[in-house]
Formats: C-alpha cells, sequence, structure tokens
C-alpha cells in the first residue's frame, strides 16, 4: 500500500462522513442559536450606534465590545462562552448517559476512536462556524461602513482568535468530563466544578488552617489558578498582554491533550456506566471522598465564621459536614437512600482526620513555634497585605520611591530584624486572637526560602515593641515617601479641610513645595510611635502630586507642629481650616436603627440635644479616646453646624460615653437618657 492509500485508511478510520452530518442534522439549532446571538450583539449593536467618528468614548466602547474580558461590555458574550461549548459537547456525547443509545450507538459498524473523532468534529464544527461567520460579517461591515473608524481589522481577527480558542478549550474539557461519568446532570455540573475546584479547595484549605494553626499565613495567592480554566479567566480579567504566540500555543495543546486524553479513556469506558454518576470504579472513592473533604472543610470554614474560631465547634462542623458530604456522595453512587451499610467507609474516613487533627493541635511539626535565627534572616516583610509583599517581592524589593504606603514594607536593617523577631517571640508566648489588626510577618532567609506568619497583633499591647520599629528611619521612608521624595519632582500639593466649604489651598510655585516638603518631612521624622498609632480624624488632607500625575495621600495630623505653623505664617491656616468660631452651635444625638432594617414597628424619635457654649463646642472638636467602640448605645453622634465666608456647613463625627469628658458636657450626655 503506498502513502496515499495508508492516509486515506487513516482518515476514514478516524472519521465517518456520516456521522458527523448526523450531529448536524440533530444540533444544527444550537449553531444557530449561538451564530444570532453573536450577530445580535456585534455587528447589529454596531451598526445601531450613532456616534460621530471623533468620539473617543464611542470608539473605546465599540472596541470594548470586541474583549472578551472587557468588564460590563462582554459579559454576555462571556456567558455564552461558558455554557454553549457545554451544551455541545454534552449532546453530542449524550448517548453516554443512556444503556439503550449506548447499545445501538456501539453497534454500529465503527470503532470508538471514530465514533469519539466523528462526535467531537461535528461538535467543534458546529462551535466554531457561528465565531467565522460572525467575524466575517464584522470584517464586511468594517470595510465597507464608517465601522472602520472605530476599530480594525486586527481587532475581529483577535476577537474571533480568542473566543474560537476558549470555546475549543471549553469544549475539550467537557468531552474530557463525560467520559468519566454517565450522567447528564452530573457532566454539566462536573465541568463546572473541575475549573472552580483548585481555586475553592485552596481557598477553603487556607481558611480551614488559619483558625487550627496559630499564625498560619499562606504566600500562595490562590487567585493565581484563575488562569489555568477557562471560566475562571473570564471571571477574572487577565489583562490583554497574557495571550502571547507561546501562550496560545500552550493553550491549544492543552486543549489537544484533554480531547486526546478523552479518546483514550472512551476506548476504556464499560457500556454499563451508562447511567452511573461515576463511570469508572476506581474513581468512585476519589468521588465520594472528595464529596465528603470539601462538605467538611466548607462547614468548618462557616461554623468558625459564627464562633469566632471556637475549636470545639469547629470540630462540630467538621463532623456534620463531612457526614452530610459522605451520605450525600453515596447516595448519589449507589442511588438509593439506604446507604448505612456504608458506615464503614465514613469510619475509617474520621480515623484518618482524627489523627490530622490531632498533630495539628499538638504542633506535631512544630510550625506553630518555628522563628528562625537573626542570623539567618536576610530581611522580613512587616505588614496588613499580604497582596503588597507579593507586589515588593516581585519586583525584587524595588520600591518606587513616590509610591503610596500599601501596608506594609521590608525591613533589612538588624535592629528592627532583631525587634519584629523579639515580637514573634512575645506573641508565641501570649497568643491574642482578638482586638487587634492582623499583621503578617514574612522573613526571606538566607538560602531563599520564606517563613511566613498571620497573627492579630494589639498595638497599644505590643508597643514596647513596635516603638523602634514605626520610629526608624526605614519604616517612615516606606511608610511617608515624601522622606525620600525630590521636592524637584513634586508638581503641587493641595491641601484642604474636608470638614468645611473652603476652597483647597494648592501649592504650585517650586519654593513653597520646597518649604513645605521640608517641614512635612521633619514632622514625620519626628513622629513618636504614641503619635504614629494614635486615634485621629481624617480631617485634613495632604495630596502631592509629582510630575508624573501621580499623586500621595497625607493626613494633617495635630502633631505635625511644623507644618501647621508654616501654615499660619503664610496666611494659609485660616483659609482652609475649620476655626472653633466658625461653629455656631452643636447638637449631640443618640443613633437609631437605620429605618431600611427595621422589621418591626417604628421605634420613637431619638433625644437631641442642642449646645451653644464655645468652650463646651471646642470641647466636642477635640474629644477623643480609645477607638474600640465595644458597646454601640454609648455612642452619641455630634453634628456641628456652622457658616463661613464660602457659605453654611455641617459635618458629623462619633464621640463615646466613656471617653474623658469635662462635669458639664456629662451633663448635656445625660440629657439623652
Amino acid at each position: 500500500m503506498n502513502w496515499g492509500e495508508s492516509a486515506m485508511t487513516f482518515k476514514v478510520s478516524l472519521f465517518n462522513k456520516g456521522l458527523v452530518i448526523s450531529d448536524l442534522k440533530r444540533f444544527w439549532w444550537v449553531s444557530a442559536l449561538y451564530g444570532l446571538f453573536l450577530i445580535l450583539i456585534l455587528p447589529f449593536h454596531h451598526m445601531v450606534q450613532e456616534m460621530p467618528a471623533n468620539n473617543s468614548w464611542g470608539k473605546e466602547m465599540l472596541q470594548r465590545t470586541l474583549d472578551i474580558f472587557s468588564v460590563g461590555q462582554s459579559g454576555l458574550q462571556a456567558i455564552l462562552i461558558c455554557t454553549v461549548p457545554v451544551i455541545l459537547a454534552v449532546l453530542v456525547f449524550r448517548y453516554l448517559h443512556s444503556r439503550r443509545a449506548t447499545a445501538v450507538m456501539h453497534s454500529l459498524p465503527f470503532n470508538r476512536y471514530t465514533l469519539f473523532c466523528s462526535h467531537s468534529a461535528a461538535g467543534l464544527l458546529l462551535l466554531l462556524l457561528p465565531v467565522m461567520v460572525t467575524g466575517l460579517v464584522l470584517m464586511g461591515l468594517n470595510v465597507t461602513t464608517h465601522l472602520k473608524e472605530y476599530y480594525s481589522l486586527w481587532h475581529i481577527l483577535r476577537w474571533m482568535g480568542l473566543t474560537a480558542l476558549f470555546d475549543t478549550l471549553l469544549f475539550s474539557i467537557t468531552v474530557f468530563v463525560g467520559m468519566f461519568t454517565g450522567s447528564t446532570v452530573a457532566h454539566i455540573a462536573f465541568t463546572y466544578i473541575l475549573q472552580v475546584l483548585p481555586t475553592g479547595f485552596l481557598v477553603l484549605l487556607d481558611e480551614n488552617l488559619r483558625n487550627l494553626l496559630y499564625g498560619y499565613a499562606s504566600i500562595n495567592n490562590p487567585g493565581n489558578l484563575r488562569h489555568d480554566f477557562p471560566v475562571m479567566m473570564l471571571a477574572g480579567y487577565p489583562g490583554n498582554d497574557y495571550f502571547t504566540t507561546a501562550t496560545v500555543a500552550a493553550y491549544l495543546l492543552v486543549a489537544a491533550l484533554f480531547l486526546a486524553a478523552a479518546a483514550y479513556v472512551y476506548k476504556l469506558r464499560h457500556a454499563e456506566a451508562a447511567g452511573e454518576v461515576v463511570a469508572f470504579a476506581i474513581m468512585r472513592p476519589v468521588f465520594k471522598y472528595g464529596v465528603t473533604a470539601c462538605a467538611m472543610l466548607l462547614a468548618g470554614a462557616y461554623f468558625a465564621g459564627v464562633s469566632r474560631g471556637s475549636f470545639s465547634i469547629i470540630v462540630f462542623g467538621y463532623i456534620l459536614g463531612s457526614l452530610l458530604g459522605y451520605v450525600t456522595a453515596e447516595i448519589l453512587l449507589q442511588k438509593s437512600l439506604r446507604v448505612w451499610s456504608a458506615y464503614r467507609g465514613y469510619l475509617g474516613y474520621v480515623a484518618v482526620i482524627t489523627v490530622l487533627l490531632l498533630g495539628i493541635t499538638t504542633d506535631a511539626t512544630g510550625y506553630v513555634h518555628r522563628v528562625p535565627e537573626p542570623e539567618n534572616v536576610n530581611k522580613v516583610y512587616f505588614g496588613t497585605n499580604i497582596g503588597e509583599w507579593m507586589r515588593l517581592e516581585k519586583l525584587n524589593n524595588t520600591i518606587d520611591q513616590n509610591a503610596e504606603y500599601m501596608g506594609g514594607n521590608f525591613f533589612e536593617d538588624r535592629n528592627n530584624i532583631r525587634n519584629i523577631l523579639l515580637l514573634h517571640r512575645q506573641l508565641l508566648q501570649s497568643p491574642l486572637t482578638e482586638n487587634g489588626i492582623d499583621y503578617y510577618i514574612v522573613y526571606t532567609l538566607d538560602n531563599g526560602d520564606y517563613l511566613a506568619r498571620r497573627y492579630s497583633i494589639d498595638e497599644k499591647r505590643y508597643a514596647s515593641l513596635l516603638k523602634p520599629v514605626y520610629e526608624s528611619l526605614e519604616y517612615k521612608q516606606a511608610r511617608f515617601p515624601v522622606v525620600t521624595q525630590d521636592p524637584a519632582n513634586i508638581k503641587l500639593i493641595e491641601i484642604g479641610d474636608d470638614r468645611t466649604p473652603k476652597r483647597p489651598v494648592v501649592l504650585a510655585d517650586s519654593a513653597e513645595i520646597r518649604e513645605f516638603a521640608a517641614r512635612l518631612k521633619q514632622d514625620v521624622l519626628h513622629a513618636t510611635f504614641e503619635e504614629l498609632t494614635a486615634n485621629w480624624e481624617e480631617n485634613v488632607h495632604i495630596n502631592i502630586v509629582d510630575v508624573n500625575e501621580k499623586p500621595v495621600h497625607y493626613n494633617l495630623r495635630d502633631s505635625y507642629r511644623s507644618v501647621i505653623s508654616w501654615l499660619k505664617d503664610k496666611g494659609y491656616y485660616e483659609s482652609i481650616m475649620l476655626l472653633p468660631e466658625e461653629i455656631e452651635y452643636a447638637t449631640l444625638e443618640r443613633p437609631t436603627v437605620s429605618e431600611g432594617y427595621k422589621t418591626g414597628p417604628a421605634s420613637p424619635a431619638s433625644k437631641r440635644v442642642e449646645i451653644r457654649e464655645r468652650r463646651l463646642i471646642e470641647e466636642l472638636l477635640s474629644v477623643s479616646g480609645p477607638d474600640e467602640f465595644t458597646n454601640a448605645g454609648k455612642i452619641i453622634t455630634v453634628t456641628f453646624y456652622g457658616r463661613t465666608i464660602a457659605g453654611s456647613f455641617q459635618f458629623k463625627r462619633s464621640i463615646h460615653r466613656d471617653w474623658p469628658a469635662s462635669a458639664s458636657l456629662r451633663e448635656y450626655m445625660k440629657q439623652l437618657d
């Protein structure tokens, strides 16, 4: 036999024209509906838009409709991509879900590879044909109408390529999943579960470990898996620069591998699997214990949240969740409610989980109490934002000196590293899980490894350990970019008081910018730990905008005496700041439940007390105390009413009955009872 005859035999053995045409005749309506929707939401939508060619907003909007990841413009396209391939894959292989249909199909004079390839080819043809037709219509309109002013042929080709790529990838995944089940409902459910399971499982696992292991922190962001599956990628925008030639080739290869694996599994699949939730006996334990584990973790995370981490309640959640998951899985597998005879499998699962929980609670691996030695630490990240650590680590700690502080920074000074290590050891000696702020401590060790922990830290309780860190130059350089910012790179500085209608002052003169930046830098460098952590209200803002139009926001604190003195000397203070004499009177009122949340009879109007004494008004402006409002019933809303040259105004703030206050002010508070 020559090469041509061999090729013809190979072609005939893999594809059968009759099978392909049969599928096209049976499921053409799905392809037609898909094409109709695409025509309506793209070419038709574009043609009915009446916008001038120089409309930049309209141009951007139409271009975004050709971007399947565009938020707000391509939502319907994303829904179609996530559903149509699944529907077609399920339909062309639906005969595998019925024993009678399976027997009829397998009685035809074709081997399984021919059946698989023919059905797959028909499904892909039905899926991709509407995309090609829509693309050709868009090209025709682009060449012959005004639409050429809004987007180019490249935008159309890119839309066709990415849409076809995702359709093919999702179709191949659905076909692959279908080889492992004999149920239509399970086929659809498993297809979507497969794509969200990796991320969802890691999120649940992280949440449960955080509740069980003191200090647990994960530096592997589960969100990074969103690029691994089509549904997750469409839910989170990966960026236009993500799809390089290599990336597209990799996804096409993955789609081909899914189809090849599905063809191989199809050959091994027994006809009797039709109607079964799980087609292969070897996969049934995986399904059963997978459902059990996911249900257990979900229940554990839920009960941990409602009980504030109570270990006994978490264990109860594990028992309840795992039992429900196990019973549900057994009911699906056995297709019967009489599943109590399978209790031995559950007892085995409980035994394994019990051993794991004992290992975690006794810290068998030493995870909780592991603290590195100072000489083994190259640098340490300390902050409230683990995402900022990821960003800085990706940049290799190349920090933009003009960037706004995002909740954390690296420390390389040996004194700061030692102080953070001392704090770490103190946290282990007296664990505290409430009344604090969540902080991450991530050590970069000299061998390149990382050691990450997360603790709830009360800044006042650990003030002696945090004070030298907060007052260090390294910390202030990261938190306040003005410390290292070159005044020559500052375009303007805006200072304004948000409590009044007075217009902000804008410093644009280079001499004033240098003077103000030097004063602000001086105040920041002299700021103490107590001043940096004090509870202050963000009323007066300072926005420093650099020559690249990048703003950095600061708050003017009462402790910034040098800045305040400069503003007074320049005559700016009175023109922007709220002055006590501008307030005519203030009212005290106990806040009531919002009307929108009431389910019963309306509550009586709250009492309201008016204060006009100047001394008490000034006291109300400055009174402060601990920021933990433990008793909502003791909160009082203060409303100030006043008038300036710019007009009348009013603003509110909340105070607490337990804060230090004069006897006269307390007499007014008592009138609210």
